[in-house]
């Protein structure tokens, strides 16, 4: 059993986050509950599902599927799952009567839920380079660990022994290196995220994904975003200071964020979902 409190205590105070059961009394429920439309923003990996070590297999935690499908049903809700994992493929971890918005490739994918679908693809510089990464990797026999994205190229360690992901890490970091060195706008950024390493084209994140969402709807209106990672700091950060705004952390474990609140998965997750639907049918109720 994780000790909330002790926890709270141990972390810096300018990062201390609000726990679940802070979360619960917040006054964003009431907003949520007075509210005739809402947006709930939610990541997939870490988030909805817990990591695999074969990414295709990331299944959601249960009860989760079933809940999202009651969520997407509720008229008012602007229900979207922002991923980094490309949008269509996304597409192919949900039920299939799940119909909702999908932005994928850290937002430069958007899969609508009518089937239409956007992309902004990266420049041509920019997608030499990925090339040589990817190709630098494949004569390294590190071809197996690739996903080569719209945006970016991931370099999946989750699986490999610590000497081939010390070696990978060493060959990655080494070329990405050289190319900043010879190339000051090369337009690249290397990110780390739980089980690898990313090397992604600048210019879209997360945060214009989620900007985007929120000039389509009315201000003030309720809003929440829940992820996990490093990469979803830039959503977190766009939802400072904005009214009626949640901005969740779901891990086991908490971490310096931009978020303000905490929530352990899956029980806590299941715990917001729940609440989130309970919310929704008081409302329509009265």
């Amino acid at each position: 059993m994780i000790d909330e409190a002790q926890i709270r205590q141990e972390l810096p105070a300018q990062h201390q986050l609000g726990t679940w059961s802070h979360f619960t009394q917040s006054e964003w429920w009431q907003a949520l509950r007075d509210a005739r439309t809402s947006v709930l923003m939610l990541d997939y990996d870490g988030t909805l599902a817990p990591f695999t070590a074969d990414r295709l297999r990331a299944k959601a935690y249960p009860g989760v599927p079933e809940r999202l499908i009651r969520l997407a049903r509720i008229r008012g809700i602007r229900f979207a799952i922002l991923s980094g994992r490309p949008a269509k493929e996304v597409l192919g971890m949900l039920p299939d009567e799940l119909k909702l918005e999908i932005w994928g490739s850290h937002g430069r994918e958007r899969l609508f839920p009518n089937g239409c679908y956007e992309t902004i693809p990266i420049s041509p510089a920019q997608s030499r380079y990925l090339d040589e990464f990817e190709e630098l990797v494949t004569r390294e026999s590190f071809a197996f660990v690739l996903e080569r994205k719209l945006g970016s190229l991931a370099l999946h360690t989750r699986g490999l022994d610590v000497a081939d992901a010390k070696r990978l890490y060493e060959l990655a970091q080494s070329n990405y290196r050289s190319i900043a060195l010879a190339d000051k706008n090369a337009g690249l950024e290397w990110l780390r995220f739980d089980g690898g390493i990313e090397i992604r084209g600048t210019g879209r994140t997360k945060a214009d994904a989620v900007t985007r969402i929120l000039s389509e709807m009315p201000l003030g209106i309720p809003v929440a975003y829940l992820g996990d990672d490093h990469t979803d700091e830039d959503a977190f950060r766009v939802l400072q200071g904005r009214e009626n705004a949640a901005s969740v952390l779901v891990r086991a474990q908490p971490r310096e964020t931009a978020a303000k609140w905490w929530i352990i998965p899956p029980t806590e997750l299941l715990a917001f979902l729940d609440r989130y639907l309970d919310t929704q049918r008081e409302r329509d109720h009265e």
